[in-house]
């Protein structure tokens, strides 16, 4: 593993050590694991993104005309 020093707030720190729990590596592991999880949402934002970007008005808009014109089924009405 490669290091990365990153200077966070007492407040931060405080708040990492009390939830990462004891251990030797337990702050490294928790920050590293948030890290991967935003991350992960930031990948899956841009596949998202990419995915918007290759549709079209048109085709939505054709996809809607199939589903039939009637009211919502109890309980879906919102």
């Amino acid at each position: 593993m490669s290091e990365l020093v990153v200077d966070l707030p007492a407040d931060v720190r405080a708040e990492i050590a009390r939830r990462a729990g004891e251990g030797a590596d337990a702050e490294a592991a928790w920050v590293a694991e948030a890290v991967r999880e935003r991350l992960a949402a930031c990948a899956a934002r841009e596949r998202l993104a990419a995915r918007g970007a290759r549709g079209s008005r048109e085709a939505f808009e054709r996809v809607l005309d199939k589903a039939a014109d009637a009211p919502p089924i109890p309980g879906d009405e919102w």
